[in-house]
């Protein structure tokens, strides 16, 4: 499937849609802002996670007194959903948008859609998930950008979330940790900003808890989650059959002297 491309103004983003309905690059004039390649598709791009964000303890969910077991993608626990890596397809594409769907597949016990719809403007990325429950089930959304190096990053948080032993998520509310740091973060003072090349790069999203993971090599990940890590288990939200869920994210891209 070939890569499908949006473009105005300055702002071109290529879309593979074969792996994982993925923003496979995105370029500011000839700026690149986003990872492009990498061995594993957990670690490239900016991809959606849906049916659940970030890790899944022991790839264990547990609902209605049953325990459903997830595939292990990051031993011993699962990562990112089910749909970051399966082909999606292309319901529609124009010079400016694309919207593309798939379902959660059988990696997830049960059955819902996913849409995920991506629009540029001159200043800005617009991304929006949507997920369909076809019966009733635990639901959670969320981005998982793959900024290329920055030489500044601005995130301030009120509250993070403090991690247990196995690394993991609690719902305990702490203070702030300065960085380098792999951690869901809450209460945003300010949007996070990373800056690149000439551009700063602001991230808005109507998603309540937010991931910051610097990587060693001195990429950064900033990713909106509509729930905490392992939050299908210990916060879930609880769709309904033929209920929706929808989350947006902005990447809002201006020009620095």
């Amino acid at each position: 499937m070939a890569m499908r491309k949006i473009s105005i103004g300055d702002i071109t983003a290529e879309i593979d849609a074969a792996n994982g309905g993925r923003i496979a690059s995105l370029h500011v004039a000839a700026t690149p802002l986003i990872v492009t390649h990498a061995d594993s598709l957990l670690d490239w791009g900016l991809y959606p996670m849906a049916p659940y964000a970030g890790r899944v303890r022991n790839a264990q969910l547990e609902f209605e007194n049953q325990t459903f077991n997830l595939r292990v993608n990051a031993a011993p626990h699962s990562i990112h959903g089910t749909v970051f890596d399966c082909p999606w397809n292309v319901d529609t594409h124009d010079a400016t948008s694309i919207v593309m769907s798939t379902k959660t597949g059988l990696n997830w016990p049960f059955d819902a859609t996913v849409t995920h719809h991506i629009a540029v403007t001159e200043t800005s990325l617009r991304c929006v998930l949507t997920i369909t429950a076809h019966q009733t089930m635990p639901a959670q959304l969320g981005w998982h950008p793959w900024f290329v190096q920055p030489h500044q990053v601005d995130t301030s948080f009120h509250s993070m979330l403090q991690r247990d032993s196995e690394g993991i998520t609690t719902l305990e509310r702490v203070d702030p940790v300065p960085p380098p740091v792999d951690d869901c973060f809450f209460e945003p003072n300010a949007w996070p900003s990373v800056y690149i090349g000439n551009y700063a790069v602001q991230i808005a999203s109507d998603c309540p808890y937010w991931v910051r993971y610097d990587a060693p090599n001195g990429d950064v990940c900033v990713e909106p989650q509509s729930g905490p890590p392992n939050g299908i288990n210990s916060k879930p939200l609880i769709l309904q059959a033929g209920q929706q869920f929808s989350r947006w994210m902005e990447l809002r891209i201006a020009h620095q002297l």
